[in-house]
């Protein structure tokens, strides 16, 4: 039997989601102009601006369903949909410019090998967020889907957070807790609502977890090697 997790749950997850990714960047973006960093470019700001757009209408449309607006749901989708292409779209030339602009990074990857890390993120997004377009129709499905796809892009909010309460010698751990506690919640509620847990969160899950030492793993082989430097010039013609 499908697990069917308690309609409210996903309407506090976006919000917990999203808090967490604002809280995350307050400092380096949301509060910018009140610390002593310096301005950020164009892209970054525009990077910054399309994905706060985006968890505006994910919050949006959980609220829509939870209050049983499914039409508005439903006309929203179509706005979401262009937005999440622009969310991948300027996330990959946010990336590549982040590559381009630091050659080393401060876990000593180059920004060839760092390439794979930012690159396999928004690839996640991408194909979640495409599958729960692909399977809207399946409300169980849709929504993990979606949620999956925030769960992804959890990320660059921990590194920042990484950075933020100087953790850096637990990277790679917090890297994984960040988005396991958020995984183990989905399972939790899931597990509650009907003592099953649904596979789009077994395997969606297990994909997400795996990719971390993966990608990094993969940003030190060779074949990595000259889509990480195409990355890198295409980055140097938009910073």
């Amino acid at each position: 039997m499908s697990a069917v997790a308690r309609p409210r749950f996903f309407g506090v997850a976006a919000i917990a989601l999203t808090a967490f990714v604002v809280i995350a960047f307050a400092r380096t973006y949301y509060l910018r102009p009140l610390s002593d960093l310096p301005p950020l470019g164009v892209l970054m700001q525009v990077h910054g601006a399309v994905f706060t757009a985006w968890l505006l209408v994910f919050v949006v449309q959980t609220r829509l369903v939870a209050n049983h607006r499914i039409d508005l749901h439903m006309k929203l989708g179509y706005t979401s949909v262009g937005l999440a292409v622009l969310v991948v779209a300027v996330g990959f030339a946010a990336a590549a410019g982040a590559v381009a602009a630091r050659p080393v990074r401060p876990s000593g990857l180059t920004g060839v090998e760092f390439a794979a890390i930012p690159m396999t993120t928004i690839t996640l997004f991408a194909v979640f967020v495409a599958l729960g377009i692909a399977l809207r129709r399946r409300a169980a499905l849709h929504k993990r889907f979606m949620v999956l796809a925030m769960i992804a892009v959890l990320a660059p909010a921990a590194s920042r957070l990484i950075a933020w309460l100087d953790l850096r010698a637990q990277a790679t751990l917090v890297q994984l807790m960040v988005p396991a506690l958020f995984l183990g919640w989905c399972l939790l509620a899931d597990w509650r609502a009907s003592r099953c847990v649904h596979a789009v969160y077994v395997i969606g899950g297990a994909v997400i977890l795996a990719s971390w030492p993966l990608r990094q793993m993969m940003g030190r082989t060779e074949w990595w090697q000259p889509v990480g430097e195409w990355v890198a010039r295409a980055g140097a013609g938009l910073i």
